[in-house]
C-alpha cells in the first residue's frame, strides 16, 4: 500500500507557491531558452507584493522537480532565472 503525502509535506508551503511554480513551469516551456523574472513583474498577476514573490521564489529554488530557479547576481534588481533540468 502506498502512503499519500499530505500537502504539508509537499515541496510547496502554500497554495500560492504551488500556483507560482506551475506558472513558471508553463512559461518556461513556452519560452525559447531560460526564463528571467522578477517580483515586480509577477506581483500583479499573483496579487502579492514583489517582496512576497521573491520570498516564494527563494523557497521554490531547489525544491521544484524539473525546474531550476536561481537568483541572478550582478543586477541592481532581483532577477530570477528559471530553467529546466
Amino acid at each position: 500500500m502506498t502512503a499519500v503525502r499530505p500537502d504539508a509535506e509537499s515541496a510547496y508551503r502554500s497554495y500560492e507557491a504551488k500556483r507560482l511554480a506551475e506558472y513558471l513551469r508553463a512559461e518556461r516551456e513556452r519560452a525559447d531558452g531560460d526564463l528571467y523574472v522578477n517580483g515586480d513583474r509577477l506581483a500583479d498577476d499573483f496579487g502579492a507584493s514583489p517582496t512576497e514573490i521573491d520570498r516564494m521564489l527563494r523557497e521554490l529554488s531547489g525544491s521544484v522537480d524539473g525546474l531550476r530557479i536561481s537568483f541572478e547576481t550582478g543586477s541592481p534588481r532581483s532577477i530570477w532565472r528559471v530553467s529546466l533540468f
